[in-house]
């Protein structure tokens, strides 16, 4: 067995995504990068971090078969599910995409996801190898084969949820469900495969409800951000129609005050001097008499 064929099967889904999204995407290299990175980074603490835990969990086992599923279902919400996804929602809040759009910020949350999953995929196919022998090199290649089609695709739709919720929080509205189910699913998902060969079809269906979910998720945030840009572009739009209406109306009403009289004003003084007209007629006319009077 060629320990590098192998090694190159493990990131190849990681390597094909990568330039499909640079080139047909059109998200910058850097971003990509950033997330490959940090996606090859975060399984540093979450490997310790697991390691730690799995000994304080051997430390309370007990003996007792009745609760054995129990601690293997809190193992895996806690382990997978737990601490994984929110050690990926620290790595993601840190990688530069501030000038994506949320489809180009959900594809690049997406690669971070894959390449933690790849990289994972390799260090069990490494730890698997340190055991193997020429007779079942064969398995090993059908684990990394598995792996593509169910961890890999797990860690995927889970960092997409949690990039989703880091979204929501940058936008201020939060979805607290996507980071629920991110974790809920992932411990599901492992939680399955450590039952054994008779639940993996329950794990296949964790992938597909993991899958749907971030879809639905995605939707979401997309149907609200564009509700959120279509009221922007109506209040700039109603604005920029206000603007001359507001203009007309205040040159109105400096017309009005600059005007030396008001209608009521004139229409005043135009009736008293009709009234001093007749007042002054009535004068002249008893003028008139009173003289007629004195001839006589």
């Amino acid at each position: 067995m060629n320990i590098y064929t192998a090694l190159g099967l493990c990131f190849l889904p990681s390597i094909i995504c990568f330039v499909c999204f640079a080139f047909f995407a059109r998200i910058k290299i850097s971003s990509l990068l950033f997330a490959g990175l940090f996606g090859l980074l975060a399984v540093l603490p979450i490997t310790f971090l697991q390691f730690y835990f799995s000994e304080f969990f051997q430390m309370i086992e007990t003996a007792s078969n009745h609760i054995k599923m129990l601690q293997l279902f809190f193992k895996a919400l806690i382990f997978n599910g737990l601490v994984e996804e929110l050690l990926k929602m620290i790595f993601i809040v840190l990688i530069p995409v501030k000038k994506l759009k949320l489809k180009k910020y959900f594809l690049t949350v997406l690669l971070f996801g894959l390449f933690l999953g790849t990289f994972e995929s390799a260090v069990y196919l490494l730890r698997e190898i340190q055991t193997a022998t020429q007779r079942n090199a064969q398995l090993i290649y059908n684990i990394v084969y598995v792996r593509i089609f169910t961890a890999d695709l797990i860690h995927t739709c889970c960092a997409g949820l949690c990039g989703l919720f880091v979204w929501g929080v940058r936008k201020k509205r939060i979805d607290v469900l996507s980071v629920i189910f991110a974790v809920f699913i992932h411990g599901a998902f492992d939680f399955f495969v450590q039952l054994g060969f008779s639940s993996y079809w329950l794990a296949a269906v964790s992938v597909l409800f993991a899958i749907m979910e971030c879809r639905v998720r995605y939707v979401k945030q997309t149907n609200q951000d564009e509700s959120v840009a279509a009221e922007n572009e109506t209040i700039i739009v109603f604005q920029q129609n206000d603007e001359p209406g507001e203009k007309r109306r205040k040159m109105d009403s400096s017309i009005v005050g600059i005007s030396p009289t008001k209608p009521k004003d004139y229409d005043e003084r135009k009736t008293s001097k009709k009234e001093k007209k007749d007042s002054d007629a009535d004068k002249t006319q008893e003028a008139s008499l009173v003289r007629k009077m004195k001839k006589n």
